[in-house]
C-alpha cells in the first residue's frame, strides 16, 4: 500500500504538469484559430506515454538483470536527482513565462510537425522523470507501482480536463513554485538514497567507512509503525519529502546540503528571498 501511494503522488505531480502544458498549448490553439492542429497534440502525447511505457519494461529488466544492485541503484538515484536538478531550474527561469513562451513559439511555426514537436517533449519529460523516481520501487513490487502510477496519472488527468473544460484559471507561477520545492526535496530525497546504497555496496566490498557510515540518528520503529518506510505515511514522507529513520553521517550531509542549497535557489528564483 505504501508504495501504491509513494508512486502514485509522484505519478500525480509528473502527470498533472504534463496534462496542464498541454492544455495550454490547446488553449492557445484554440485562441488562434487553428484548431485542426489539436490533433497532434493528443497524437504525440500518446507516443509520448507509449515510448516511457517501453522504457519503463527496460528500466525494470535492466534492474533484475545487473548483480551489483546497490550501487546500480545509487547510479540511478543520483542521475535522477541529476534530472530534477535540470527540471528545478528549468522551471525557476520559464515557468513564470511559459504561456507566454508557448504562444509565441506556436505562432511562428504553425505547422503540424511543431505542435507535435513541442507537445512530445513536454509531456515526455515529464514521463521520464517519472520512471527514473519510480524504478526503485519498480523493482521491488511491480505490480503495486504500475497501480500507483495508474491511478495517480488517470487522477492527474482527470483534474486537468476538469481544469480546462470548466475554464478555471491556474496560477503558473505558484504552481511552478510550489512543484519545485516539492521536487528540491524529492531529488535530495533521491541522492540521500543514493548515498545509502553507495555506503552499502561499500560495507558489502569490504571498503572501511569510518565515520561517514556512523549513524546520525536511528529510531527504533516496528513495521507496524506509520512513520515506517514501508507504510504509507512513511512511504509517501520517504519519497516525497526523503524521511527515513535512520541516516548515516553520509547520508544526512549529502542530503541535507543538497536540500538546503535547492531550497534557497528556488526561493531566491521566485523573489521569496
Amino acid at each position: 500500500m505504501a508504495i501504491i501511494a509513494a508512486t502514485g503522488l509522484v505519478a500525480f505531480r509528473e502527470a498533472f504538469e504534463a496534462a496542464l502544458l498541454v492544455s495550454i498549448i490547446l488553449l492557445v490553439l484554440t485562441r488562434l484559430n487553428r484548431g485542426h492542429l489539436k490533433k497532434y497534440a493528443y497524437m504525440s502525447t500518446g507516443v509520448s506515454v507509449a515510448i516511457g511505457a517501453l522504457l519503463g519494461a527496460a528500466v525494470y529488466a535492466l534492474y533484475k538483470s545487473i548483480p551489483q544492485q546497490a550501487l546500480f541503484e545509487a547510479v540511478s538515484a543520483y542521475i535522477a536527482a541529476a534530472v530534477l536538478v535540470t527540471v528545478i531550474i528549468w522551471m525557476a527561469r520559464h515557468g513564470p513565462h511559459l504561456k507566454q513562451e508557448l504562444e509565441e513559439k506556436l505562432a511562428k511555426a504553425f505547422t503540424p510537425w511543431a505542435v507535435g514537436l513541442i507537445s512530445f517533449v513536454f509531456v515526455f519529460r515529464e514521463v521520464i522523470e517519472t520512471i527514473l523516481i519510480t524504478a526503485p520501487f519498480l523493482v521491488q513490487d511491480p505490480l503495486a507501482s504500475v497501480a500507483g502510477i495508474t491511478i495517480g496519472s488517470v487522477g492527474a488527468v482527470a483534474l486537468v480536463a476538469g481544469i480546462y473544460y470548466t475554464g478555471l484559471k491556474v496560477n503558473l507561477r505558484r504552481f511552478f513554485m510550489a512543484t519545485s520545492i516539492v521536487l528540491v526535496f524529492v531529488a535530495s530525497g533521491l541522492i540521500g538514497y543514493g548515498t545509502h546504497e553507495l555506503l552499502e555496496w561499500a560495507e558489502e566490498r569490504g571498503i572501511e567507512l569510518g565515520v561517514l557510515g556512523k549513524y546520525v540518528y536511528k529510531l527504533d520503529l516496528s513495521e507496524g509503525n506509520p512513520l515506517h518506510p514501508d507504510n504509507i505515511v512513511g512511504g509517501i514522507l520517504s519519497v516525497m519529502l526523503g524521511w527515513y529513520h535512520y541516516m548515516e553521517l553520509a547520508r544526512f550531509m549529502a542530503q541535507g546540503s543538497f536540500l538546503a542549497v535547492g531550497l534557497f535557489y528556488v526561493l531566491r528564483a521566485y523573489k521569496l528571498l
